[in-house]
């Protein structure tokens, strides 16, 4: 379950998209599209506690890395705002706007770091959190900016080696329907009057 902080207003997390964008190539819309998918742009960022949320014994890395990466921000574990465990897998504890899992956030973090001057970066961090989602899903093959290759990067994104499932097909498919009306929007925005 997800709610618990305040959204990022529209104009932010277009400027975050766009600043990412020029950077890794991922499309703004399509970035937008997955971060509202996974959080409502970062409003619903989750409602679980890391020791409810992480506590199956599938989920030892995943404590361990949460533990690590709060430590090394200085901040308290058990006020940091996690996702509660999704009906598809044992652990929940995804973090943020991205909603990274720890141990993806520790792999991606230095390179956060290199996109937006954090360092260390934050996955509660709106920027951090843009810059992850977008080095990732580069890395998921969305770079191309092809529908077909933005759609399997964000099924990839919920579902990893299981993406061609079924079941996780409404993923893609919310996540290219809010693409498209994100990239309505960017569309109206980038108008200029005569």
């Amino acid at each position: 379950m997800l709610r618990g902080s305040a959204a990022i207003p529209f104009e932010k997390a277009l400027e975050y998209a766009n600043k990412v964008s020029q950077i890794t190539g991922i499309r703004s819309a399509f970035l937008l599209g997955v971060i509202a998918e996974e959080s409502n742009l970062g409003a619903n960022v989750g409602t679980g506690n890391w020791k409810t949320e992480l506590a199956h014994s599938s989920c030892a890395k995943q404590r361990t890395a949460f533990v690590e990466l709060t430590a090394s921000l200085g901040l308290d574990p058990d006020l940091m705002p996690v996702s509660k465990k999704a009906w598809y897998g044992y652990c929940g504890g995804a973090m943020g706007p991205a909603q990274f899992i720890p141990t993806t956030w520790q792999l991606y973090s230095n390179r956060v770091s290199q996109v937006t001057g954090h360092n260390p970066p934050s996955p509660w961090d709106p920027f951090d959190a843009f810059a992850a989602a977008a080095l990732y899903l580069r890395d998921l093959g969305a770079g191309s900016g092809t529908s077909a290759d933005e759609r399997k990067a964000a099924l990839k994104y919920l579902a990893g080696s299981n993406w061609q499932k079924k079941a996780y097909s409404f993923y893609g498919d919310d996540v290219m329907a809010l693409a498209a009306k994100y990239q309505e929007q960017i569309n109206i925005l980038q108008v200029k009057p005569f």
